[in-house]
């Protein structure tokens, strides 16, 4: 599950460093059988294994995710579309991405108390249900 959410919030963040296809967050299968997003506003989410043999996201409508090792030693994105993701700690003290391509992530509670992303660069993450009933983003910028 833990996978699954840092999967969702890596699709987030990539949404606010390509403006284009902000929009709505659409869940489907993948060719594993994980239920997960498969578009933003149409873009569709690629699939593949990384490096250390990893089932993840690696493209957003042709934007490549490359992954590599943060400052804790934790296998995570690096840069999303060309746009570096920088990570340090939220008020919490999770260490979590904290700006993406130079735009701030900014955290808080969500409806449910969960301590999640709120917004990136100034723009709103909606959460709400799947059709699977998961509480998850919904939407982003609106």
């Amino acid at each position: 599950m833990i996978k699954i959410f840092r999967f969702i919030l890596t699709l987030a963040f990539l949404t606010f460093t390509l403006p284009a296809i902000a929009g709505q967050i659409n869940y489907g299968y993948n060719a594993r059988g994980d239920y997960v997003p498969t578009s933003i506003n149409g873009q569709r989410v690629q699939y593949g294994y990384n490096a250390r043999g990893d089932y993840v996201p690696t493209s957003i409508g042709g934007d490549r995710i490359q992954y590599g090792y943060n400052a804790k030693g934790d296998y995570v994105p690096t840069s999303i579309g060309g746009n570096k993701v920088n990570y340090g700690y939220n008020s919490r003290g999770d260490y979590v991405p904290t700006s993406i391509g130079g735009n701030k992530v900014q955290y808080g509670y969500n409806s449910r108390g969960d301590y999640v992303p709120t917004s990136v660069g100034g723009n709103r993450v909606n959460y709400g249900y799947n059709s699977r009933g998961n509480y998850v983003p919904t939407s982003i910028g609106n």
